[in-house]
């Protein structure tokens, strides 16, 4: 076990962290197989229900654990290190409540509730790519949308979308439709390298009548003080993907040092004598510079993160201005985990050599999972450090 930066526990609900630390070992038996038939298997779901992971972004007035960000951030990075598809899930899927509780308020309560006492699944697609039309007969819907994660158990989706409006510019909002509501395709297209079990597929929709009801404009109608403390999220910054892939490194480090310590360096073809002693891989000096080299990189991100992580719940909780910089510092720290998280697994393949190649070791999957946590859009790298150049210049 290598040494690690420890977390500051002044805000860490221990009671859903000790939940989720509880379905670890199983999550990570099941991965392997997960990623083999591209769906999390219904004693993940299971366990994940049970577990109260479906309701960290809910209010505690709905049945919400109200878990804050560093609570949240170690969850999906322990849950990581067992399963990323299951992390990437649970990720979407309470970013999808805290969406909803946003737009919605109290009118949320209906589906909120059904997530905390059912543990029903919402799936979102974040990306405006349908239109909500309006005839003398209601409204109807139609679109197509992508990476709809966890969408095979999904009792509702969250779909971003065009409103009708009689204006030039477009009208963003949210629609939130019953995942089994007739017209609806969902689509069996999640055939990807990274994170083959999140089940992120696409829905596709054309003229399906919808209720008024389940509209909503993209206004937040709760905000400011009515935010409940521990769910005030920072804007702009996606905490799932780089709690995410940090777990997949951590995974990825344990499993090489156990390698390394248990098997010897192979010469192949390229010697005539056979060494008396053979070597472990952990006792290459080149080996152990590149051990050292990754655990720095990942160390070096957590303790970034999980400072300006602490430095946002602390203003937050004690009703402090943040500070001018903590938004932008907050993604400096998000885009450093994940650059270095999958930096740090890169090139753990030198210790690995072709032994980290097969589909049935563990390292080739993490090897895959690592890279999604610079894909999407509100992780790009380059999007985000002009987002940090524009903030240093003043350029608004």
């Amino acid at each position: 076990m290598y040494i690690e930066v420890k977390v500051q526990t002044d805000f860490l609900d221990n009671n859903v962290l000790d939940q989720a630390r509880s379905i670890s070992p199983g999550l990570a038996d099941r991965a392997y197989e997960a990623d083999q038939v591209k769906k999390l298997s219904q004693q993940t779901v299971d366990d994940v229900i049970k577990t109260g992971m479906l309701a960290m972004s809910i209010p505690k007035t709905f049945g919400g654990s109200e878990a804050n960000l560093l609570t949240r951030y170690e969850v999906f990075k322990h849950l990581g290190s067992a399963c990323a598809a299951t992390s990437w899930c649970i990720g979407n899927h309470n970013m999808a409540c805290a969406r909803l509780y946003s737009l919605m308020g109290e009118k949320a309560s209906y589906y909120l509730t059904d997530v905390s006492d059912n543990g029903s699944v919402i799936s979102q697609g974040v990306v405006p790519s349908g239109q909500v039309s309006k005839s003398s007969s209601g409204y109807t819907l139609s679109g197509h949308w992508q990476f709809l994660s966890f969408s095979l158990y999904a009792k509702w989706m969250l779909l971003c979308t065009k409103l009708p409006t009689e204006s030039d510019t477009p009208k963003i909002g949210y629609v939130i439709v019953p995942a089994d509501l007739p017209g609806l395709e969902l689509q069996d297209t999640w055939h990807t390298m990274s994170l083959k079990a999140s089940m992120s597929n696409d829905l596709l929709v054309q003229d399906v009548p919808i209720d008024e009801n389940w509209i909503m404009e993209n206004k937040p109608v709760v905000k400011g003080d009515d935010v409940p403390f521990a769910l005030r999220n920072p804007a702009g910054f996606s905490l799932g993907p780089a709690a995410t892939v940090l777990g997949v490194a951590e995974a990825a480090i344990e499993e090489t040092i156990q390698v390394a310590n248990s098997t010897n360096v192979s010469t192949g073809g390229l010697s005539n004598t056979v060494t008396a002693d053979p070597i472990k891989r952990s006792e290459k000096i080149g080996n152990q510079f590149a051990m050292a080299d990754s655990i720095i990189e990942l160390e070096s991100a957590k303790a970034f993160l999980n400072q300006e992580l602490y430095n946002y719940t602390f203003e937050t909780y004690n009703g402090l201005p943040l500070a001018e910089d903590r938004l932008i510092k907050l993604q400096m720290a998000g885009n450093l985990a994940r650059e270095n998280a999958q930096s740090a697994v890169e090139r753990l393949f030198k210790i690995r050599g072709a032994n980290g190649l097969y589909e049935t070791k563990s390292f080739e999957r993490y090897y895959r999972d690592v890279r999604i946590g610079t894909l999407p859009s509100p992780s790009n790298p380059d999007m985000i450090r002009e987002r940090i150049g524009r903030f240093m210049f003043g350029i608004k």
